[in-house]
Parts: structure tokens; sequence; C-alpha cells
């Protein structure tokens, strides 16, 4: 049927160069982006799927760069405990050296200075030791200290760094305190006031204390006497402290008042006697043994720093290919062929050339008509 105002052919026409002209703009986007899906109507299940895929991709790089965050905490640790067992091994010798009869009072006096120096450079080490503003060996609580690394994208997913509590010779380093007992030349006093506290200063006379107050409480039936005590006993005393009470008790007229109390600390190790214990009393005369003890226990931290670090690297392998994976996977799903979508572009690119050219004929068909009426 032959009409002018509806024009059949140029409608289809224009509808399938719209729907070239689509495809046309579709393969240019994806192949501008690289992505065969750049929205939700291109690929919605792909969409979703990919998004996941992208979640757990960026949480795997982070957990990686945790992990390897772990493995310098572990470094620093270790290094620090390694200078740590530097000093012991020079401790151990010179307790050795020590030992032997030949050394004169001048000689251990000489060893022993070394060994204190040795000794203060540890408890420094272990103060000091800082990775990120954690003082990573200066633990001195009850318990073990924790440090939990995150190596996954879900929750629970970490990784534990135990470092032992640095108490004592634990770790050969932190203070310990305690008390123990010492003896100076004895002083006496008597109080001639019976109704007051009596108060006298006692001084020793060695180097073990400065000054120390002994008190006592006058009986008022009977003036009270007493004598302050202190001791100083051992080879060689090198423990540090002060006299924190120079009198603990005191008793009626004529009775003795010993004072016995003391700080000390384990960078105090005496090459002739060894460890101080935390009670206060002597550990015997095992020097060596002492070490011994404390290079154990540095070697053990250091093993588990070691071990540490190489689960951690182990890790950082595994999460390294599982991200490899996933986006490898990701990239099936998103990413735009291009050999595919070049094809596409050249298909439509042709297709709306041809429907151009058809909608010029198709746009002449009308005027077969006016041929009808002339």
């Amino acid at each position: 049927m032959a009409v002018i105002n509806t024009n059949s052919l140029s409608l289809l026409t224009q509808n399938n160069l719209n729907k070239s002209q689509s495809s046309l703009g579709t393969a240019i986007e994806r192949l501008s982006s690289g992505l065969r899906i750049n929205s939700a109507k291109d690929d919605a299940a792909g969409q979703a799927i990919a998004n996941r895929f992208t979640s757990n991709i960026n949480g795997l790089t982070v957990a990686a760069r945790n992990a390897n965050d772990g493995i310098s905490l572990s470094q620093t640790a270790e290094g620090a405990l390694g200078e740590i067992n530097n000093n012991l091994q020079r401790v151990r010798d010179l307790t050795v050296q020590a030992q032997n009869s030949s050394n004169s009072a001048s000689d251990i006096d000489s060893i022993q200075s070394e060994v204190n120096q040795r000794m203060e450079e540890i408890n420094r080490v272990t103060k000091q030791t800082d990775f990120n503003g954690i003082k990573v060996l200066d633990n001195r609580t009850a318990t073990d200290s924790s440090y939990d690394f995150q190596v996954g994208s879900k929750d629970n997913e970490q990784i534990s760094i135990a470092i032992g509590k640095s108490s004592g010779w634990n770790l050969a380093a932190a203070k310990t305190d305690g008390t123990s007992s010492d003896t100076v030349n004895t002083y006496k006093f008597t109080t001639t006031d019976a109704i007051k506290t009596a108060q006298t200063d006692v001084t020793a006379k060695n180097t073990a204390y400065l000054a120390a107050k002994a008190i006592s409480d006058a009986d008022p039936a009977d003036a009270g006497k007493a004598t302050a005590t202190t001791t100083a006993k051992g080879l060689l005393d090198t423990s540090n402290g002060t006299l924190a009470t120079a009198v603990k008790t005191a008793t009626t007229a004529g009775e003795a008042v010993n004072g016995n109390a003391r700080t000390v600390a384990a960078e105090g190790f005496d090459v002739l006697k060894g460890q101080v214990a935390a009670d206060g009393t002597a550990a015997g005369t095992t020097p060596l043994a002492d070490i011994d003890k404390a290079l154990k226990a540095v070697d053990t931290q250091r093993s588990v720093l070691g071990a540490s670090q190489n689960r951690f690297e182990s890790t950082i392998t595994n999460l390294n290919n599982t991200v490899n994976n996933l986006t490898s996977a990701r990239s099936r799903i998103q990413d735009a062929d291009y050999s595919t979508e070049v094809s596409n572009m050249s298909r439509a690119q042709i297709l709306q050339q041809a429907g151009t050219s058809v909608l010029a004929q198709a746009n002449q068909v009308p005027q077969t008509v006016l041929s009808l009426l002339r």
C-alpha cells in the first residue's frame, strides 16, 4: 500500500540504527574502560560476584601487609634478644674467669664492674626496644604478652606472637624487686624520755646503705632501749638499692631490733654468688647455672620469634597466591575481552553506516507516490 503519512520502512530502519548505535556505544565503553561490566545493567549477577571478589582481594591484600608487620615486630624483638644474648655470653665468660682462685680482690672488682655494665645494658635494651610505640620486651605482668595480627579477610583469622614476661631472669633483663638482709656496724641507743617516741639516726659504715633511722616507742613504765643491727654478708655484694625500712619492729628495753628491708634488682648479678632470688635469699653459689638459665630463656624466646617469622612468610605466600587466584577469577567475570569487543565495535560501525544509508533510501519511498499524481 502506497502511503505518505506513515513511512514504515523509515521507522524500521531507524529502530535498527538505534540498536547498532547502542551496540557501538557499549563496545566503545568496554574498550575504553577495559571492563565488561561497567554497571549492574551489563550483568547484575556478575557484578555482585565480582564485588564480593573485590572485597576478599582487598582484605587479603591488607592482611598480607599485616603479616609483614608481624615479621617486622618479630625481627625487632629477635634482634634485641640477640644483643641480650651477646651480653649474657660475655657475662658468662667473666663469671668463669672470676671463679679462678688466682684472682685478687681488685681483679674481682674489675670483673664485677664490667658485669654490672653488661647487665645494665641488658636492662636498657629490654626497656627501650620499641616497635611502633610498643615496648616489645618490657613486659612485667604475670603473663606473657600476646600480639595478634589479622592475616585474613574474615573475623578471627589471626596469628599471635607470644613474648614471655620479662620478670627477673626469665629474660635476664628486667628488674625484679625483692628483699635481702645486710649487716652493718652495730649501734645502740636508749630512750631517756619514757613517754615519748625516740628516733635516732643509724648510719652505716660500709657502702651497703647510706643512712637509716631506728624508731622505738618508749614504754611508760620503763625506758625503752633497742639495738638496730644490719649485717653485710656474702662474697661480693653488688645488688642495687637503698634501705627502705631500717627498723621493722620495736621491742622492750634491751632487745635487739634488726633492720633488714632492702631492694635488689636482676641486674645486680654477683659473679661469685650468682642470682639473688625474688624473696631476698641467695640462690646459692651457682652463678654459671643462673646465666645458663637466662641464656636458655633467651634462646627459647628467639626460637619462638624465628618460627613466627617463618610462619608469617608462609602466610604471606599463601595470601598472595589466593589474591592472584581471586583476581584471575574476577577478571574472567568483569574484564572485557578485547578481541570480542573490537569485533563488536566493527560490526556495530558497519551496521550503523549501512543503517544510515538505508534510512536515506527509506525516506525516498514517499517520493514515489508523487509520481502517481503527475
